[in-house]
């Protein structure tokens, strides 16, 4: 076991789509299709639990592979800048899928990996993205990103603390469409910033710039927990950019929705929340219309 097992830190993404225990309440066995109606309402059940799922797991892929095929630099530079920008780059971040969600993580262990904070800023910017998309597509998510130890039992199978931790995060405060950011990570980025660097270690630097930039991306929510600021301006910059302002216009509107009907049910538990991320994009409104 400890020949094949290496345990080391881990940051981890934990997302949940949200609305799939209702959806699948009361299912059984298929139904025999005697009437056309029972046929309509089981594709209609497939639609909103094995189609949403499917959905989140293509734009997360979409999203990746949009991410490594955009231009590059590379090419423009001699071969031992290539050497460095290939370190850089090497660490990228693995996906578990999970019944109606998806965990992203990468090991921070930096005996075999430089560049560690390569996989943790592709993390920040993949969950604040798919929890924008997730608004606009009507099909919220929840998620929360924590750092603890970790094992792969095998190849894109992790467990640990760190799958343990933030699966806690996710459940139990997340609560509503956001994405929280645990203090342990939080932590591990500011001891990146805080550390001094030399000035000629290129791969020293990038790790701080790149914790750099996913501390930027966060804000503390009204109940003090740091969450990605996918609307704030560095994520916008870095990540969405001019395609934030239609995503900006649905998400705002399945919001608006939402709230108006959990009001009308005197749902006071889901009116408030949506009334909370409402709040959010109100803050927010002028940049991205």
């Amino acid at each position: 076991m400890k020949d094949k097992l290496q345990v080391s830190n881990y940051c981890a993404c934990f997302i949940d789509l949200l609305g799939q225990k209702n959806v699948l309440s009361g299912q059984s066995l298929m139904p025999q299709f005697i009437t056309d109606k029972e046929k309509s309402d089981f594709l209609n059940v497939i639609r909103q639990s094995v189609g949403a799922i499917e959905r989140l797991q293509k734009q997360a892929q979409s999203f990746r592979q949009g991410k490594n095929n955009t231009f590059s630099i590379r090419d423009q530079l001699n071969e031992k800048e290539k050497e460095l920008y290939d370190e850089m780059k090497k660490t990228v971040a693995k996906q578990q899928r999970w019944s109606d969600g998806l965990v992203y993580y990468s090991s921070l262990d930096t005996e075999f990996n430089k560049c560690p904070m390569s996989a943790v800023m592709e993390i920040f910017m993949l969950a604040g993205t798919l929890c924008f998309l997730g608004l606009a597509n009507e099909q919220p998510i929840r998620g929360a990103i924590e750092t603890a130890w970790g094992v792969e039992l095998h190849e894109n199978e992790l467990y640990g603390a760190v799958v343990a931790n933030s699966y806690v995060l996710e459940s139990q405060v997340a609560q509503y469409p956001r994405i929280v950011v645990g203090e342990k990570t939080i932590d591990y980025l500011n001891a990146y910033i805080e550390t001094p660097v030399d000035t000629s270690d290129k791969l020293a630097l990038y790790n701080r710039n790149c914790a750099q930039l996913c501390l930027n991306m966060t804000a503390i929510d009204q109940d003090g927990f740091h969450v990605i600021d996918y609307l704030g301006n560095e994520f916008t910059r870095s990540v969405t950019n001019s395609g934030s302002k239609g995503l900006f216009k649905l998400a705002y509107k399945f919001i608006c929705e939402q709230y108006e009907l959990h009001k009308e049910k005197r749902n006071t538990k889901l009116a408030l929340r949506y009334t909370w991320l409402r709040g959010y994009f109100h803050q927010n409104k002028e940049r991205h219309t």
